[in-house]
């Protein structure tokens, strides 16, 4: 099927990489937290996730004063990795193992960020959990100790002009296609009687309802 002439078409998508994860295990969190006051963190081993270097940067007295009753959690891309990359992030608390671990629903925090190696290359959620509700929180918190799980997603777009235009978009434009097919040409020519039938029945509607009346 040939497309009518000067009918075109393209489409732009979102792309994302596979997700990739990355688990932190804290142990000994009461003497880390003594260890560190507000506004002061820890950092995990570099790990590699779609294709860069990336660190978590924990907070166990929250990154500043308005959230230091929180856990504050961050991600961090190497400053080596520089132009803008859109990322989806999620961080999760690691349950137990066993029963102890299934009784307790998930807890999550997801957002999509744009990172720079050079200019932004920290984002996170400093609200990340209440320390007290983290400590009583048998299902994630056990022996002093609890483990975070990150998942990187990196998102991208792609345009691509296609090949051929297909039936449903030249009937969603209103275009009688002139290809040579019979049975083609009388799907287009209905879809655009169809389309025209429509429209002409709406105004006269709308001029209807209009009406001067003498």
């Amino acid at each position: 099927m040939s497309p009518p002439t000067g009918v075109s078409v393209s489409t732009i998508a979102a792309t994302a990489t596979a997700t990739e994860c990355h688990m932190l295990k804290i142990e000994d969190y009461k003497r880390l937290r003594t260890m560190h006051c507000v506004g002061t963190h820890f950092d995990s081993c570099p790990f590699q996730a779609a294709g860069r270097t990336w660190r978590i940067h924990c907070y166990p007295n929250g990154s500043h004063h308005n959230v230091k009753d929180h856990v504050s959690l961050y991600l961090v891309l190497d400053a080596a990795s520089a132009g803008d990359i859109h990322v989806e992030v999620e961080l999760s608390l690691v349950p137990q193992p066993g029963v102890l671990g299934a009784l307790w629903p998930p807890y999550s925090w997801k957002q999509t960020f744009v990172f720079n190696g050079k200019t932004s290359p920290v984002h996170g959620f400093p609200m990340f959990i209440q320390r007290e509700l983290l400590e009583a929180w048998p299902g994630f918190f056990h022996d002093d100790g609890f483990a975070v799980r990150c998942d990187v997603t990196v998102i991208g777009k792609v345009a691509e002009k296609e090949p051929v235009v297909q039936a449903r978009d030249l009937k969603r434009l209103g275009v009688v296609c002139h290809c040579s097919d019979e049975t083609c040409k009388r799907y287009h020519s209905g879809a655009a009687r169809s389309v025209m039938w429509i429209r002409e029945a709406f105004v006269k509607l709308f001029l209807g309802c209009f009406r001067v009346r003498t």
